[in-house]
């Protein structure tokens, strides 16, 4: 898919370089020179539509295809790679943005961060960053009378999160949750009829690799509730959009899987512009400011994102959970867990690619069921924005004897709601009444 987007831009724009120049792998999949690459954006005004996140163009040279990039952005890319020991390797029109967003590999031995300076000082540029490394956030480990699936008793986060009280009101119906992650079983019984759309934003796989990770968090989300199989996701009725912007690392072991900020950029676009309703990001990794820009453009057009923070006061990876505007969320285990939102992140059985289980561990799992709880939370009011849907999952409290961060959804949805009493069955009828607000 890369290849054939580059080959559009020679065709239509006449770039001095040929299509066996461009190496798009780099900035789109495994890359073990990342830290030789940056990001820079400059200004594209045109009144055309740009083309949508991970789609190709129908034809070669072709603007009713919907892809299209000024002559003002074409000709500064080309003065920058003349000014700069740069080499172009994909780029991408941002229309969320009003930009056009490309990634080079520096060709001399110049340090990147003196590079980005000059760039950033640059009348030309917009914006100039490192292509920075994501890491998703989950471990993997050996491993009721409410649902017919045969695994919900190891699911003690579902009762401690008061999920089954929470599902006699709200099953995520009509919401749409963007699982920004790497690719996932599609085939899992557990996840059929939940998939809206499927995009691969990191190559041209097809179909697209079947990845631990994506998988886990999708499972956690929105497993089918009374199939007869397996789990119960927290928004069982929900519909996923998934949004394949990591891959897994075979380098790292297990289940590690990356994402780059291009990827991840992409990934978010095409969030926004399919007007996903919840946006999951089970990653996490340095402060970027492309990323943050789009974040905060995707809050503002309505959707909520829950994204997970890192285990560790010291680290310096904070995004996405410290972006304004992002639910961030801990493992409800962790030793300073506290205050804030949090939910169980050890131990969480889910999907496993092949159509099997296991037990999962991480704060990935944790942002995933919080996904899912606000997709409950939407279900039932729509226009909820993301700083009344973190309210009440920080005024909501779990059982006695819980952390104080752990979400209640039954409690949380009673309160939206009517905030009638959600552990008595007087409370459970007149919530039953209630109608949307």
């Amino acid at each position: 898919m890369w290849r054939v987007i580059l080959c559009c831009l020679l065709c239509h724009f006449a770039l001095t370089v040929s299509a066996t120049d461009l190496d798009t792998k780099p900035a789109a999949g495994p890359n073990p020179d990342a830290t030789r690459q940056v990001v820079v954006t400059v200004q594209n005004p045109r009144s055309e539509r740009g083309l949508r996140a991970g789609s190709t163009p129908k034809s070669y040279g072709a603007t009713a295809s919907g892809y299209d990039v000024s002559t003002q952005a074409r000709r500064s890319l080309e003065r920058l790679e003349t000014r700069y020991p740069l080499r172009r390797v994909a780029e991408w029109p941002i229309e969320t943005l009003g930009v056009h967003c490309a990634v080079f590999a520096i060709t001399t031995a110049e340090r990147r961060e003196t590079l980005l300076a000059r760039l950033r000082a640059d009348p030309d540029v917009e914006s100039a960053q490192p292509l920075q490394t994501f890491s998703v956030r989950t471990d993997s480990q050996p491993a009721n009378d409410t649902y017919d699936d045969p695994y919900v008793g190891l699911q003690p986060g579902l009762a401690a999160m008061d999920i089954a009280g929470a599902h006699r009101r709200s099953r995520g119906e009509k919401v749409r949750i963007a699982i920004v992650d790497t690719g996932i079983d599609a085939g899992h019984p557990e996840l059929a009829g939940r998939i809206a759309e499927y995009v691969n934003l990191v190559d041209d796989t097809v179909p697209p690799p079947i990845e631990a990770h994506g998988t886990a968090v999708a499972g956690v989300i929105a497993a089918a509730a009374n199939n007869g199989e397996g789990i119960v996701g927290v928004a069982p009725s929900a519909q996923l959009l998934v949004l394949r912007a990591c891959w897994q690392s075979a380098a790292a072991g297990g289940d590690a899987a990356i994402c780059n900020s291009f990827t991840l950029a992409r990934a978010l676009v095409r969030a926004i512009e399919d007007r996903a309703s919840v946006i999951n990001l089970s990653l996490a990794g340095p402060d970027d400011a492309l990323l943050a820009r789009l974040l905060g453009r995707a809050i503002e057009r309505g959707a909520i994102v829950v994204g997970a923070m890192v285990e560790d006061p010291a680290s310096t990876e904070r995004f996405p959970a410290a972006v304004p505007g992002v639910i961030g969320v801990r493992s409800a285990e962790w030793p300073d867990a506290g205050t804030g939102v949090c939910a169980p992140g050890r131990d969480v059985l889910t999907l496993r690619p092949q159509g099997r289980y296991d037990f999962e561990n991480g704060s990935s799992l944790a942002a995933a069921q919080i996904s899912g709880i606000v997709a409950l939370l939407r279900a039932r009011k729509p226009r909820l924005r993301s700083e009344q849907a973190l309210a009440l999952l920080e005024q909501s409290h779990g059982p006695q004897g819980t952390p104080g961060c752990l979400v209640n959804a039954c409690s949380a949805l009673a309160q939206m709601l009517g905030g009638v009493a959600c552990d008595d069955e007087p409370g459970r009828r007149a919530l039953a009444r209630v109608q949307d607000r």
